[in-house]
């Protein structure tokens, strides 16, 4: 069993492991009704959308990928999705992104993996990504290597990701009871700091993805935008793109608990790599 890392240089907060010497100032939140911000995101997702057209998307039928693939609908692109399940696990994403590819017409290719498949992938992905992952880390990345491995299989012309959709948005749960100021630092450290190993990997694999939340246009309105736009009473976050997919119907969707790539695809069982 893999025990758990540290890395000189990177500290890990959620998923995302920050540079420590990055030193990011926020962004001041503009005062603007919510629904206000949440207009000026989605003009600035489908400026990326329209301006990249990848033909395919990592669906795993959660709030940032669905937001993404409903986007691209909009703006009459067809994606195909990929959603990986390991075949020993419990796949929890599946019934999610089946419905959003039914909801929005998409092909849905699902990607079946086994302990074989884990076992040749680790030492690939050690390979790629620029720290030494733990083992917790490596459940995530199978999947994304298996879903990026199979994109460059089927000749996508380019890859969407929900890179930074939890991150900028205040989807992890140790982000909803944390105060206004130290939320939005983390945020501007996450979006111009952070350490994505899904972009690592698909670097390595020679796959060119396209992380919309994490672009330049979609960053600078994302993170004026304020945390009372972001996280309710209610303590979930990502109220905003929720309430995007509750305005497409999508309510079973908008209403999803955070689930990592390892829950959801089911390596969430793997103990030894």
């Amino acid at each position: 069993m893999l025990g758990l890392s540290t890395t000189r240089g990177t500290s890990s907060l959620g998923w995302c492991r920050v540079r420590r010497e990055c030193r990011v100032t926020p962004a001041e939140p503009l005062a603007l009704p919510c629904n206000v911000h949440r207009e000026l995101l989605l003009k600035k997702l489908r400026e990326v959308v329209e301006r990249t057209r990848c033909s395919c998307i990592a669906l795993s039928g959660g709030i940032d990928t669905s937001v993404i693939a409903a986007v691209a609908r909009g703006t009459g692109i067809g994606l195909r999705g990929y959603t990986v399940i390991y075949t020993e696990g419990v796949p929890r994403d599946l019934p999610y992104a089946d419905r959003v590819a039914r909801a929005l017409g998409m092909e849905l290719r699902v990607i079946r993996i086994g302990r074989g498949f884990v076992g040749e992938a680790i030492p690939v992905v050690r390979r790629c990504i620029s720290v030494e992952p733990d083992y917790i880390e490596l459940r995530n990345d199978v999947v994304f290597y298996a879903a990026l491995l199979r994109a460059r299989e089927d000749g996508c012309s380019c890859i969407y990701t929900g890179s930074g959709g939890d991150e900028i948005f205040a989807g992890y749960s140790f982000l909803l009871t944390l105060g206004s100021e130290r939320l939005e630092e983390l945020r501007a450290r996450y979006a111009y700091c952070g350490r994505y190993p899904e972009l690592e990997i698909a670097r390595c694999l020679g796959v060119e993805v396209v992380a919309p939340y994490l672009s330049k246009e979609v960053l600078e309105t994302a993170l004026r935008i304020p945390i009372t736009c972001l996280r309710t009473g209610v303590l979930r976050g990502k109220e905003i793109l929720r309430e995007i997919l509750d305005d497409l119907g999508l309510h079973t969707i908008a209403s999803r608990v955070k689930a990592p790539a390892e829950s959801g695809a089911g390596t969430d069982v793997l103990i030894r790599l």
